[in-house]
């Protein structure tokens, strides 16, 4: 019986924990790409989207394996 609480308790935990880290990992991908991390970096403070803009307070330059750079905006 104590096995049983003991493996129940643990789940428990492993699932609230989950929950946690997937609720602080919101970001979005802006749509279209920068030749240059400059270009990226000029127009990143003013970036905005059509639905929850004022959710997103952060935002980043991530250069692509095709050697774009993308804008990211996260919370």
């Amino acid at each position: 019986m104590k096995r049983v609480i003991a493996a129940g308790l643990l789940a428990l935990g492993g699932l609230m924990t989950t929950a946690v880290g997937v609720a602080n990992a919101d970001e979005v991908q802006v749509e279209g790409s920068y030749s240059t991390l400059a270009a990226c970096e000029v127009d990143g403070p003013h970036v905005e989207i059509a639905q929850n803009n004022h959710l997103y307070t952060h935002w980043d330059c991530r250069q692509h394996a095709d050697g774009l750079y993308y804008l990211y905006l996260t919370n």
